[in-house]
């Protein structure tokens, strides 16, 4: 799964970058950090997936004593969410502000296939909760999850109360006592399953910048970027499956030239299958790359020998599938082994 994300994460991380003389163009592949500059550069007309830009994260980690995560959330404005942002400043109070950001919280991504994120109400305490199905992510799990409260600390008139618990959905690659130190309560580790839990009275706090007429007119701009992007994403997606089904089914076969396989199998020539690509604004190698990094990943973790990888993904040789899987993550096999 590819799933974008708005300019404001990457500005976001520029920012640090600048701020602490941080330059990853020689420690990232050359093609992401390019890739990296001309998003910042053109944001109308390039765009940047969470998965790449969690290997900028890892990247950066070892220049900071800290989790890069919570520096990153120390250092954000709400304008680096976009729409997002501006709806919670403007809210009435706190409640009003998670309640928008349950509706609208896929606008802070490019894609609205990424985990819903549920606000739960209780007697005593509200919890704000998403389920976790991408170990890969977890980074962009620990970055939103301290942008929520972040962005509650901020739009508050007075001093937020503590959380009373934090739950992560997978274990952090760094300590939990610089979460614990940050969120000022203690972590629970509960596979698959991220949360934040407040105590009630903190829904009545007061927002500093509350304007419900600007609000209004911010929550029916997001309601008609949702609906705009829903059924074009729906459809997208499908084709895309589908497309990714028949890639499976041809590297299982070992065919030599997949993309006429799968045109084949739609019934369709391949020049056809380009233009249906085209319209749904999706890219056939883009696609296998997708696969392929996603399958290497779990065939590197069940502990297939690189050989055997590289047969199976349809790669002439050891060394040919050890180029590729550098250019997607920034690491060779060895390396994202050891950091597992």
């Amino acid at each position: 799964m590819s799933v974008k994300i708005i300019i404001g994460y990457l500005r976001l991380l520029n920012r640090v970058l600048q701020q602490e003389h941080i330059d990853l163009s020689g420690v990232v592949a050359p093609e992401l950090w390019q890739d990296f500059a001309a998003c910042l550069e053109n944001p109308d007309e390039q765009e940047f997936d969470v998965e790449r830009y969690v290997v900028l994260l890892r990247a950066a980690q070892p220049y900071f004593t800290r989790p890069i995560t919570l520096v990153l959330a120390e250092h954000a404005n709400l304008q680096d969410l976009g729409l997002m942002g501006y709806l919670a400043s403007t809210s009435l109070d706190l409640q009003q502000a998670l309640q928008l950001l349950q509706r609208y919280y896929s606008l802070i991504f490019k894609q609205t296939n990424l985990e819903q994120l549920d606000v739960q109400q209780f007697s005593d305490y509200i919890q704000i909760v998403w389920n976790a199905s991408y170990p890969d992510y977890r980074e962009m799990y620990e970055l939103n999850l301290a942008l929520i409260f972040k962005i509650a600390e901020s739009i508050a008139q007075d001093t937020l109360i503590p959380p009373q618990m934090i739950q992560f959905g997978y274990a952090p690659h760094t300590a939990l006592y610089h979460f614990e130190k940050f969120y000022g309560c203690s972590i629970q580790v509960h596979a698959g399953q991220y949360a934040i839990r407040f105590p009630h009275q903190i829904l009545k706090a007061k927002s500093i910048a509350a304007d419900q007429q600007l609000n209004q007119v911010l929550s029916s701009q997001a309601q008609q970027s949702l609906n705009s992007i829903s059924s074009v994403e729906i459809q997208q997606q499908q084709f895309k499956q589908k497309i990714q089904s028949y890639i499976e089914q041809g590297l299982l076969q070992q065919e030599e030239v997949l993309q006429r396989y799968v045109a084949k199998r739609l019934h369709c020539s391949e020049r056809t299958l380009q233009r249906q690509l085209k319209a749904y604004q999706l890219n056939f190698q883009e696609i296998l790359d997708q696969y392929r990094l996603e399958q290497s990943k779990l065939y590197l973790q069940q502990g297939k020998s690189f050989s055997e990888i590289a047969e199976r993904l349809n790669y002439a040789d050891q060394s040919a599938f050890g180029r590729a899987f550098k250019r997607w993550t920034g690491f060779t096999p060895k390396q994202f082994l050891k950091s597992l």
